[in-house]
């Protein structure tokens, strides 16, 4: 049990301590009387004496605590004692009937004194220092309003002869004494319970498996096992104080923040420590309804083999290699973020998983973020794509044909993959008899290779993409119902573009930055283009609007790209609009008054003149209907494009 050291002001409070500790046979190694001005030098000697805590009074145990660490029993007056203060200053001003006394000192030095006026019939009023520079201030304040006479301390007491005022001095009695031992005892116990404590539950983190890391409530590692020491090649100490991102570069600290700030009980995703993909499950640390900090458990992914190095060299001189990585996704919206959270999740299961999305959506850069985070990651990333095939290359490339002379095509999608992942893109245009050896090879992980159904047995993990809803399938009879609800359980949906427009901006910027550099040409992109971008709709998603900016960029001849440039673009690749009806189908129409604007300019060849007078309107009605419905003059813009390329060659 942690030493206790008994530090006093007076030589009279010596005895009633000696007193004290005979009867409670307490075990005391240092007690002596000290200097206030030696009060800190005595506790640090004391401390290097061995002793724990200290036992101390006013002035002196509020210098200890304030310039060390070790803990301080305070010796507190009880209400008794300071009745018998009261009772002494009260016969030093006799002739006084009803005394106002003044009683100063440190707050934490006395125990409640509310009742004294009624009990003793006097005006009590408390002066509490927060430290001994304020003892003159306190004393002048006291007598200022009206005291008597007044208690407190040498240093209250100094100043109170320096003005020959009346004063007291505090005395203590061996009941605070007690008191403030029985305390020092009990914190000497409590401490040594934290020893324990804390021996216990270091011993449980140097003996576990999985890494554990506690942070405290700004993300900062307070404690790291000798599980993560190992992994990150650093002892506990150097990584104490960090934040907890260093560490995990790819993990998405809005999800840790909100479990410290309560608006998640915990959960659990898919990332990296020191290059290995890892599960893990941040947890609350929680005291008395506070939030305090969180522990990160770290489990390391069991690979059913893992790949050796010439092994991975091999799969990426064969292309079996996925390089997209969740932490090079576009994040920007709440539909975005949701499909990455589940699928970080999904990357933590071997059971196949469904990416459904629209035509140009990035399914497959999804499935190679999974693949990324997965047991799987060293092993092979294969891609089928099942369109346009027939039922024989279906299954030559998917099940493998030992009679075929193409390595890869004897053992097949399934058999290459392997200890790895397999995408099968389109999933929807597999045949039925693909459909039910697809089925088994999942259900019960063997790869039938011929009509006779010798099969091999194989361990990897399946992903398929569809646009399509295959539960509609299901029920038309397209598609097998045990496959779907195989392949129906872990589903995962990419968002359309439309929905993300933040995503278009993102996306708009990247292609900008990307195409700027390969044609040397860097344009700016106005307010009103991105606006016009956003706002349509993009039925082609990611692919279309990449595509579109590669020729919007390549095309212009301007230094900024202004809206009338883009809304001429998108009427001439697009002259058709898409809109979404409520019912969930897509209808395609254009204004029949824009229709009849764009005929008439391509008549008269861009003379805005003649269409005006055939339509019957001005030129500036003209104009303006014409920015109504976002046309532009193609013959407008090639004799700008030509007057600019007259320049250039001049």
């Amino acid at each position: 049990m942690s030493k206790i050291a008994v530090l006093l002001p007076k030589e009279y409070m010596l005895e009633q301590a000696r007193k004290v500790i005979q009867e409670k046979n307490a075990d005391i190694n240092i007690l002596k009387v000290i200097k206030t001005s030696d009060s800190v030098y005595e506790a640090r000697k004391a401390m290097e004496q061995g002793a724990g805590i200290i036992v101390a009074r006013g002035v002196q145990a509020a210098y200890i605590r304030e310039y060390t660490n070790i803990p301080v029993a305070e010796i507190i007056l009880t209400g008794q004692e300071i009745a018998l203060m009261v009772a002494a200053a009260k016969k030093i001003i006799p002739e006084k009937k009803h005394p106002q006394i003044a009683l100063i000192g440190f707050e934490s030095m006395f125990s409640d004194t509310s009742y004294f006026d009624e009990l003793f019939g006097i005006t009590l009023k408390t002066y509490f220092m927060k430290s001994m520079e304020q003892a003159a201030e306190k004393v002048e304040l006291a007598i200022a309003e009206g005291a008597d006479v007044l208690l407190g301390g040498d240093t209250v007491n100094s100043l109170a002869s320096q003005r020959n005022f009346p004063s007291c001095f505090i005395n203590s009695t061996e009941e605070s004494i007690r008191s403030a031992l029985a305390m020092a005892e009990h914190m000497a116990l409590s401490a040594e319970t934290e020893k324990t404590y804390a021996a216990q539950f270091e011993t449980v983190l140097d003996n576990a498996n999985n890494g554990i890391f506690e942070i405290d409530e700004k993300r900062k590692i307070t404690i790291i096992n000798r599980t993560v020491e190992e992994l990150l090649k650093k002892s506990a100490e150097k990584v104490k104080g960090e934040a907890l991102e260093s560490f995990f570069p790819e993990l998405d600290i809005k999800y840790v923040n909100d479990v410290l700030e309560g608006r998640r009980d915990m959960f659990t995703t898919s990332t990296y420590l020191a290059g290995i993909p890892m599960m893990i499950t941040v947890a609350p640390v929680q005291y008395e309804e506070k939030i305090c900090g969180a522990i990160i458990s770290c489990y390391r992914y069991i690979s059913a083999q893992k790949s050796s190095t010439d092994e991975l060299h091999s799969h990426y001189l064969k292309g079996y290699v996925a390089k997209a990585r969740f932490s090079d996704m576009r994040i920007t919206g709440k539909e975005m973020e949701y499909c990455v959270e589940l699928s970080r999740m999904y990357a933590l299961s071997k059971s196949p998983v469904l990416i459904r999305g629209e035509g140009g959506t990035e399914k497959e850069f999804l499935a190679q973020c999974i693949h990324n985070n997965s047991s799987y990651k060293t092993g092979p990333f294969v891609t089928i794509n099942c369109s346009g095939m027939s039922e024989q290359m279906q299954m030559d490339r998917i099940f493998g044909n030992p009679a075929s002379d193409d390595i890869g095509i004897q053992k097949g999608g399934l058999a290459v993959g392997d200890l790895g992942t397999v995408l099968i893109a389109e999933i929807e245009k597999l045949t039925p008899v693909c459909q039910y050896r697809l089925y088994r090879a999942i259900r019960y992980e063997d790869l039938i290779q011929n009509d006779l159904e010798r099969s091999q047995t194989l361990d990897n993990r399946i992903i398929a993409t569809t646009s399509v809803d295959l539960g509609q399938l299901v029920k038309e009879g397209r598609f097998r119902e045990d496959l779907y609800y195989l392949l129906n359980g872990l589903v995962v949906e990419i968002p359309p573009l439309r929905k993300r427009k933040e995503d278009i901006r993102s996306i708009v910027e990247e292609c900008r930055t990307k195409f700027s550099r390969r044609y040397a040409k860097f344009p700016k992109i106005s307010e009103d283009a991105m606006e016009a971008l956003m706002e349509f709709p993009w039925s082609g998603n990611e692919l279309q609007l990449e595509t579109f900016c590669e020729r919007m960029l390549l095309t212009t001849m301007k230094k900024t790209i202004a809206g009338d440039f883009v809304h001429f673009l998108l009427n001439e690749l697009y002259p058709q609009t898409e809109s979404e009806q409520e019912d969930g189908k897509t209808v395609i129409y254009q204004h029949p008054e824009a229709a009849e604007l764009q005929t008439l300019l391509e008549k008269y060849r861009g003379n805005r003149s003649a269409v005006a007078k055939e339509m019957g309107i001005s030129t500036t009605t003209l104009w303006r209907r014409m920015k109504k419905y976002g046309i532009i003059n193609r013959y407008d813009l090639l004799e700008r494009r030509q007057s600019a390329e007259k320049d250039v060659f001049k």
